[in-house]
């Protein structure tokens, strides 16, 4: 429901197949943006302002004019600690770029698709091919899908993109079998947030889920995401409260209960300290 939130309303449903952009800002990513991924690759432009970007657990932190891409399944995650920042991204799948039988470009994809190789998450502004990189990342986020011959103009930039890459030696062919165990479990863990956030979580409940003790899975968990389990799924419940607020008439105390809240004065605490303001001005906004 949250990972797909920028996607679902951004996504452009064209003849060529997958491909949308969209902008967000600290309103959009608040103080808590939950980790998600997708099968598409991302690459993401902090456009203004600064950030901390989580990839797969390795926290980076991101200034104006910084580019993060992200492969297929990569956990991600936003963190704009109260300041001003503005990020803009394309996402696309590589399906996009070859999808015919005996397409000889398939070999430099595929790999990709099937996570076998990665490339550094943050394309540094040092790198002397990081202006031609910039360039074809402004000319995508700029391009109208709907126009004619779009599909072609989305392609060679793309295309460039990965020259970019490997002609600059950017991929990395070897695999790292227990940094991808500790995402997996991570991952584990927070579908099972995902999925229970309405139900009480209890990091006994977690680590019982995962097949791990609650101190080694307590530890992992905060790496990824800097949180406890039990606030990183309270912060979730209110993630999906602000959505329900801004889509639905439902009252306060209904959408407090479907999120897991029994006390409604706890559950306003709990929004307010999120998002500084109440759940009945929250939703004035889309009024």
């Amino acid at each position: 429901m949250i990972q797909a939130l920028f996607l679902q309303n951004n996504y452009h449903n064209t003849q060529y197949t997958n491909f949308c952009s969209y902008t967000a800002n600290q309103t959009d990513l608040l103080p808590f943006y939950p980790i998600h991924w997708h099968e598409e690759i991302e690459i993401v432009k902090i456009q203004s302002g600064n950030c901390d970007v989580c990839v797969d657990g390795e926290w980076f932190s991101a200034r104006q004019c910084d580019i993060f891409f992200l492969r297929p399944f990569a956990m991600h995650s936003f963190c704009h600690s109260g300041s001003d920042v503005q990020i803009q991204a394309i996402v696309f799948n590589l399906r996009l770029l070859g999808n015919q039988q005996g397409d000889s470009s398939l070999k430099y994809f595929a790999p990709l698709l099937n996570e076998k190789h990665s490339v550094p998450c943050k394309i540094s502004n040092q790198e002397t091919w990081f202006e031609q990189f910039e360039n074809c990342f402004d000319k995508l986020f700029g391009c109208d899908p709907q126009q004619d011959g779009a599909e072609l103009d989305i392609k060679s930039n793309l295309y460039q993109v990965f020259y970019l890459l490997y002609s600059n030696r950017m991929l990395n062919a070897m695999s790292n079998t227990a940094e991808e165990k500790r995402c997996y479990t991570v991952k584990r863990a927070l579908e099972f947030v995902r999925s229970q956030f309405h139900k009480e979580i209890t990091i006994e409940k977690l680590a019982n889920h995962c097949g791990y003790s609650e101190f080694y899975l307590m530890k992992l968990f905060k790496k990824f995401t800097r949180l406890s389990c039990v606030d990183y799924a309270n912060n979730y419940r209110m993630v999906v409260a602000g959505q329900l607020l801004a889509q639905t008439d439902n009252d306060v105390s209904a959408i407090a209960y479907q999120v897991g809240f029994h006390n409604i004065s706890y559950f306003n605490r709990q929004f307010r300290r999120l998002y500084n303001t109440t759940p009945k001005e929250y939703r004035k906004q889309f009024n």
